[in-house]
């Protein structure tokens, strides 16, 4: 196996491997959201207000989007030592009506039930696929537990029982009356708890506002405040624990904030370390880029160029221009170069297509094989050489498609095509294959199978080694994820022009400027007819051939110059002369017949087959406030 083949081979199997696993990933995401029904908890807005009496008055705003139908939604609120009443439920300001049995009741209607872990709010609906916001209104008793020293609220406002992830979380905290009085950060102290992304702040002289966005699911956030006693005097005795709680407390949380810091730290850091992984990665394939993949410089620099840059055939040029891949162009453009060297002989013609009831006259194109011509015969001794890829393709078309006749109509390819799909397409698998396997004598390209091997093998460590990290270690891993198909993916789509390659193409473009301008040019530097017709062949593949052959008509009225007729010799009209509509028609013709050949044969295959309490950062730790919300639906 040669170089190029080999990293060919080398890209196609990190290709294989990159759909391998994005298929994987898409199953995977597939199997998740196989269900079709699903809600998102877009939005909770909680306000609660701390009363003297030690209770809370709580109201839940939940803005849901439901995806499928649903029947019912369901809030379950833990009682530990704080029970929670008058509970009711409200959408756009109306309330829905209390169902007191265990039933479920028509939409509008609310059920409460008790568990033993605590109680379950459910409300009857009618939803599918709709945008719809609750209310969720009830009193917490006892939420407030008051100490020798401070009173205490330490409560859970989404429980770590809650399996569904919340787009954006805010609570809306009102302390009691009297509040404003006392100085915050010191009288009044305030924590939350919960992802470190939290922030709960003072908002007002008696506002505390928690707010979390993307809070994950299965994670809690609760708020803890200390308060000044006296706020409370209308406290129950079993809010009372008689004992003092603000040095512990302030002990506790101290801890929790200075761990909470440790980790931000520590996250600052793995952050900073993931852009340095994903940084190195970077300038990396950036480096391989200047090595492998920019542009050569060239010595050519010209608007145009007006001879051919290069002996090679029309279908080997398109391996240049088009970084190997070839199309239906390269057929018709060799069948015409053939024509031009008398190997064979165009024909207009008309042939009796089968139609589903009966048939019907179309016009097409006759091509006759000729008997190999003498070199004197030709422009160029070397012309009457048939290259490899020519002969395959006339051998394929006599007989194969023609079952041996020396002459064939396009349209038998294209029946062909349909009725032996697999081996049409086998036969330009393994043309085109060999067209660029012997294209490697010219050194049209880089190679970079060394780099491939690099790059291939270190992007599958890497992207491996990340994945198993990043579940332990999180961002680092996902960097180290993330750098690996970078380093995979990227240098896949370095492809360069070699040297002379490059100054072959920057000549080629230069041709083909001229080809698309020519006529605008003076007389005397024009090339004779009769040059225009090996001009022609590449034009084709090139893409401008109609452009050329519009130009040829300006330039030789009736494509005739003195004596000589374009397609002397290997094209023939039914109206006898070589006008510009049945020249264009001519490769219109062979190139749409050669594309509906190849469409037949793909059709026909398929077929087959902060610590000190006056506000921040969220604190890690906590967790032992009471209640907090979870959330289902029905």
């Amino acid at each position: 196996m040669t170089i190029k083949k080999y990293a060919r081979v080398l890209r196609n199997a990190a290709l294989s491997f990159l759909i391998g696993w994005f298929l994987m990933m898409t199953c995977m995401v597939t199997w998740v959201w196989a269900d079709d029904r699903y809600f998102t908890m877009e939005q909770i807005i909680v306000d609660a207000q701390v009363l003297p009496d030690a209770s809370m008055q709580v109201t839940e705003r939940l803005t849901i989007e439901f995806s499928g139908q649903w029947n019912g939604f369901f809030v379950k609120i833990p009682q530990d030592g704080s029970p929670v009443t008058d509970v009711q439920v409200r959408e756009n300001g109306r309330p829905y009506e209390f169902n007191p049995g265990t039933e479920y009741g028509p939409p509008g209607t609310f059920l409460v039930k008790s568990e033993v872990d605590g109680m379950v709010v459910d409300w009857s609906i009618n939803a599918r696929d709709q945008v719809r916001t609750f209310e969720l209104s009830y009193r917490v008793e006892n939420a407030v537990q008051i100490h020798t020293d401070v009173a205490e609220l330490y409560r859970k406002f989404i429980n770590e029982d809650n399996g569904n992830e919340i787009s954006y979380l805010q609570v809306n905290l009102t302390l009691p009356p009297g509040a404003e009085q006392f100085k915050q950060g010191e009288d009044i102290r305030i924590w939350g708890h919960g992802p470190l992304t939290g922030v709960i702040e003072f908002a007002g002289p008696d506002k505390v506002v928690l707010e979390v966005s993307d809070l994950p699911a299965y994670t809690f956030m609760e708020g803890r405040v200390v308060m000044p006693v006296s706020l409370f005097a209308g406290a129950p005795k079993e809010a009372y624990t008689n004992k003092p709680a603000l040095e512990q407390i302030l002990a506790e949380e101290q801890k929790w904030a200075d761990q909470a810091n440790r980790q931000r730290t520590l996250a600052r850091v793995e952050n900073g370390i993931g852009a340095g992984i994903i940084a190195v990665a970077l300038l990396t394939v950036f480096l391989l880029w200047r090595k492998y993949g920019r542009k050569h410089p060239t010595v050519f620099d010209g608007d145009y160029y007006r001879e051919l840059p290069a002996d090679y055939s029309p279908a080997e040029l398109s391996v240049l221009w088009n970084f190997q891949a070839m199309n239906t162009n390269d057929l018709t453009a060799t069948i015409m170069d053939l024509a031009r060297r008398k190997f064979l002989s165009l024909e207009e013609a008309t042939v009796q297509a089968k139609k589903l009831f009966g048939s019907k006259e179309v016009a097409t194109f006759r091509i006759n094989f000729l008997p190999p011509p003498e070199p004197t015969s030709l422009r160029k001794p070397e012309e009457a050489v048939l290259r490899p890829h020519e002969a395959k393709l006339i051998d394929f078309l006599k007989k194969e498609v023609g079952g041996g006749k020396d002459y064939i109509y396009l349209t038998d390819i294209e029946e062909y095509a349909k009725e032996y799909g697999a081996d049409f397409l086998d036969f330009w698998s393994t043309w085109t294959t060999g067209i660029i396997g012997r294209c490697e004598k010219y050194n049209f390209f880089d190679n970079n199978g060394r780099m491939l091997l690099f790059t291939v093998l270190t992007g599958i460590v890497l992207a491996v080694l990340g994945f198993i990290m990043a579940l332990n270690i999180g961002t680092i891993g996902w960097a180290t994820f993330i750098a690996g198909l970078i380093i995979l993916i990227v240098p896949l789509f370095f492809r360069r022009r070699s040297v002379t390659g490059q100054e072959d193409y920057v000549r080629w473009q230069a041709f083909k400027r001229f080809l698309e301008h020519f006529s605008e040019m003076e007389r005397h530097e024009i090339p004779s007819l009769n040059i225009w017709e090996h001009y022609l062949v590449y034009a084709v593949t090139l893409g401008v051939a109609k452009e050329v052959i519009r130009q040829l008509e300006v330039v030789f009225p009736n494509l005739q110059d003195g004596d000589y007729r374009f397609g002397y010799g290997w094209m023939r009209y039914r109206s006898g002369r070589s006008d510009m509509l049945a020249l264009a028609n001519t490769f219109e013709g062979i190139g749409s017949s050669l594309e509906r050949a190849m469409q037949s044969a793909e059709k026909a295959v398929s077929k087959s087959s902060s610590g000190s309490g006056g506000g921040g950062g969220f604190s890690v730790g906590g967790g032992g406030g009471r209640g907090g919300s979870s959330y289902g639906g029905r």
